[in-house]
């Protein structure tokens, strides 16, 4: 039982951290490359491109903590090293830094495909299943499907280079003369041992790699959506609202340093013309900024509704007079039937807060 389990735990002490630079770097590749090609969703030529260019990114970004931990791995369950610590010292004390990257070309030679089969198979399977469950996120059961499936096939499609990658970093650290490059080794396995020995390890390698992917990508989709429900919620709590001056509505509203605010001619005589309703709107929004924090000077964007366009010229004028010298907004100004309370003009405004 002790050989089965030997650097299991140094092992997987790498794994997951590896899995985390490997998301991260493809969540964040994906999001550039997206940005700049548009939208992906509905997979497709351009998705599935946009995939495996973000999977190669995060296949290269890992090999740098990939490479130790891969030679550090073979050499604990090989039994070269009793333990952990031995191995760190033994191999930094006899080859230095490189050491830990020797087989650095058959390893990104190995996981630049492994990783580029694995994560595009999972986000075109993600892709097709969140169409045609018109949702948002995968389950964990299916999540967990999905990312072992997708690992068994790059495990598959790449056993072969694992073999290489395998044999070319234990040679290194035993008695045999070592390989002189990766196509050395290839020559020298299919000489000595045949074709069939490519296939050599493959039922443990799908057997630990499949399930540890599976729960990586699980855990990534429930760290994603947790994430993102909290990141929502953060967004909601940054929402300041004013008095409500009615069911629904809120005096003001400001986030992420923007102030929304709408003004009516409150308390205006019945019959009073459109430059005093202007000018009593204009007001009541200077009273709404206020509470807010901000003032006019800061105005972004109008939006004024006026029932009689005739009456523009008065109103403008108001306008005009109410804006501090040198300030002005992106204005249009809208033509309706009519406003509440047989109101002349109402006006939105947004504002820098």
């Amino acid at each position: 039982a002790g050989t089965l389990i030997n650097g299991c735990i140094s092992t997987s002490m790498f794994a997951f951290p590896l899995g985390a630079v490997q998301f991260t770097v493809f969540g964040n590749t994906k999001k550039a490359l997206t940005s700049m090609v548009g939208n992906t969703s509905g997979g497709g030529i351009t998705g599935t491109a946009v995939a495996v260019a973000s999977s190669a990114c995060a296949s290269l970004a890992s090999c740098a903590v990939g490479v130790p931990q891969e030679i550090l791995k073979q050499r604990l369950v090989t039994k070269i090293y009793p333990d952990f610590g031995t191995a760190v010292r033994t191999i930094w004390k006899n080859e230095g830094l490189k050491g830990f990257y020797v087989g650095w070309g058959p390893t990104v030679t190995r996981n630049l495909p492994y990783v580029v089969i694995t994560f595009t198979t999972f986000n075109h399977w993600k892709t097709h299943e969140l169409k045609r469950l018109e949702n948002k996120n995968l389950d964990t059961r299916t999540a967990l499907r999905f990312g072992m499936g997708a690992a068994l096939i790059g495990c598959l499609a790449t056993q072969p280079l694992d073999v290489i990658k395998t044999r070319m970093m234990t040679q290194a650290a035993s008695n045999l003369q070592p390989y002189s490059s990766p196509l050395n080794c290839m020559k020298d396995i299919i000489a000595t041992e045949g074709v069939g020995a490519f296939l050599a390890g493959l039922p443990p390698r799908v057997a630990y790699i499949s399930p540890l992917w599976g729960a990586q990508f699980l855990l990534n989709e429930k760290i994603t959506r947790t994430l993102g429900k909290m990141n929502y919620k953060g967004q909601l709590d940054k929402i300041v609202r004013g008095p409500a001056p009615g069911p629904g509505r809120s005096a003001w509203v400001k986030h992420n340093g923007v102030v929304w605010t709408v003004g009516v001619p409150k308390g205006r005589e019945r019959n009073a013309d459109i430059n005093t309703q202007t000018k009593l709107t204009l007001a009541s929004i200077d009273q709404r900024l206020a509470q807010a924090g901000t003032d006019k000077s800061k105005i972004i964007e109008a939006t004024v509704f006026l029932t009689n366009m005739k009456e523009f010229k008065g109103f403008d004028k108001e306008w005009k007079a109410w804006l501090p010298e040198g300030t002005g907004a992106s204005r249009a100004t809208v033509g309706v039937s009519a406003l509440a309370n047989n109101d002349k003009v109402e006006i939105k405004v947004t504002v820098a807060a």
